[in-house]
């Protein structure tokens, strides 16, 4: 039903200017819904304020205890990284010796070229071997080191013996560089050949 714009009582239109026909339930309808309007609008601008102000203060605690479990996280894990650094320094020293001591000439003979590799890549093992007694904690670990250690001692000293060298020259000191045993290994003549 279209009211006619002839009768007596306004009509009522949006604020683009299309008539309403009932404007109880419009917030667009004007003239006299304009403060209802404005009335909702604030109403909503204070309700998502509220809002976000009561989510600020329940997330504001679970930020700060995150904070603080990050941060001591971090913590524990500096604690741990400068625990652990005296034994990551000392294997890599090992592994380092290791590297280099290994890197020989050939020298044309297999036997004592193989010898001149392993018996430093068996010390490394050694060396790291006591790294982990000197700093481990877990007891099967520090057992397995102690293997390690008898084990390849013994294999340096089956090697040097297979090649007539005293089992002496098999382990040098960590003061030695290891070339000295090595180059003996390598002017070694192959007397099966």
């Amino acid at each position: 039903m279209v009211k006619s714009v002839m009768s007596k009582k306004p009509v009522i239109t949006t604020e683009a200017g299309a008539p309403v026909a009932d404007n109880q339930n419009s917030l667009t309808a004007a003239p006299r819904s304009q403060p209802l309007v404005q009335a909702y609008q604030l109403f909503e601008k204070k309700t998502f304020i509220s809002g976000a102000f009561a989510l600020l203060v329940l997330a504001h605690p679970a930020h700060a205890w995150a904070q603080q479990a990050a941060s001591t996280d971090q913590a524990e894990r500096s604690h741990e990284q400068t625990a652990e650094a005296p034994f990551m320094a000392e294997n890599q020293a090992a592994m380092s010796k290791m590297m280099t001591d290994m890197a020989v000439k050939p020298s044309g003979n297999v036997d004592a070229d193989f010898t001149a590799m392993m018996i430093p890549h068996h010390q490394g093992a050694i060396d790291m071997a006591a790294a982990e007694l000197h700093y481990g904690h877990n007891p099967k670990l520090r057992e397995i080191a102690r293997n390690i250690i008898a084990g390849q001692r013994q294999q340096i000293g089956a090697m040097k013996a297979a090649l007539d060298r005293p089992f002496s020259e098999a382990t040098p000191s960590a003061t030695q560089s290891g070339h000295a045993s090595q180059d003996g290994a390598r002017s070694e003549p192959n007397a099966s050949r």
